[in-house]
């Protein structure tokens, strides 16, 4: 079916990387913005990203459209979507919340104003671990959100604590489901 161009902020998280194999420690938070449209010639899915979403990124993002498609039952071939990041951004964390926006824009959700989100998106729709969340949750933190997504397959107690400390709740997820529901407030459904 088709539906009006969606446009919908993404709060990205990164550590910094000065030269590759050198992570450095220092952390970003910034805010990218996911368009999508509906391709009428049924070619798509036309998946855009700007320069600054590199290869490994870049690969997470095609993932997470093809997922969260999947997951709300539309068919991919008539997607046009685009990221604008406005710095370099690398590896596959951003991966779950590029399914969570894409799904949201397809149901016609906004993603809450007060949330994060840290994990890779997986073809199954699991949500897997992500290194570095303490320097993420000061991205979270530096970007004004109270609440941290990130995904439960690592032991995060230390996490609840150092958030509770710095004010952002943390919500462990597994799936895109859990963490399209902590991010929405709504329920992962079919698109109408």
């Amino acid at each position: 079916m088709p539906f009006s161009d969606v446009i919908l902020p993404l709060p990205l998280l990164s550590v910094g990387q000065d030269r590759v194999g050198s992570i450095t420690g220092s952390w970003r938070g910034y805010v990218a913005q996911l368009m999508v449209g509906y391709k009428a010639d049924g070619r798509g899915p036309e998946i855009l990203g700007d320069s600054n979403l590199m290869p490994v990124s870049a690969h997470s993002f095609r993932t997470a459209v093809a997922v969260a498609s999947r997951a709300v039952g539309y068919d991919p071939h008539y997607l046009s979507i685009r990221i604008l990041v406005p710095d370099p951004v690398d590896g596959p964390s951003a991966g779950g919340i590029f399914a969570v926006g894409v799904a949201a824009a397809l149901l016609g959700d906004q993603i809450r104003q007060d949330i994060c989100m840290s994990g890779t998106i997986e073809p199954d729709a699991e949500i897997q671990a992500v290194g570095r969340l303490m320097d993420k949750m000061n991205a979270c933190r530096d970007l004004r959100k109270t609440t941290m997504i990130v995904p439960d397959a690592l032991d995060n107690s230390h996490l609840n604590f150092t958030g509770a400390e710095r004010s952002v709740q943390v919500i462990e997820v597994h799936t895109l489901a859990e963490a399209y529901s902590a991010a929405t407030g709504q329920a992962l459904r079919q698109a109408p």
